[in-house]
């Protein structure tokens, strides 16, 4: 039997920085809340993630030296804090929409990790409500 938590029981083990804006889009896109049990902590693969969230544009420079800075830590194998996803049906995009952590999915793609540490919300599996249509 799974053994569900709650964003917010995760959030409690290791604060999400961005964590205001995963409620948000957890509230408006998911219709759900931070105390819906549906999260576990597992390792995604890097190359099922949301293709879309890979940076390309080459003006971003901030993204682009947050993203080198990341890779150096991952050569040295320093812990990082997990990506926030939700695990939805597998798409031309992925199988996993990103809610945070751009910049470490974007330097493990680089480095060519086959997987990445993430807390998955996996709302249609433990009986969540249905994702808003409109923006999925």
């Amino acid at each position: 039997m799974t053994t569900w938590a709650t964003l917010a029981d995760l959030n409690k083990t290791e604060p999400c920085k961005d964590y205001g804006a995963v409620l948000d889009t957890l509230e408006a896109d998911y219709n759900s809340t931070e105390n819906l049990p549906c999260w576990q902590t597992e390792a995604v693969p890097v190359d099922e993630v949301d293709r879309y969230q890979i940076i390309d544009d080459p003006d971003d420079e901030d993204g682009r030296q947050k993203v080198e800075l990341l890779r150096e830590a991952l050569r040295r194998s320093a812990p990082l804090p997990p990506i926030v996803v939700v695990h939805g049906p597998t798409s031309e995009r992925g199988t996993y929409d990103l809610l945070d952590g751009r910049h470490r999915f974007n330097a493990a793609h680089e480095e060519r990790l086959s997987s990445l540490s993430a807390w998955v919300a996996h709302i249609g599996c433990c009986d969540g409500p249905s994702p808003d249509p409109a923006s999925t």
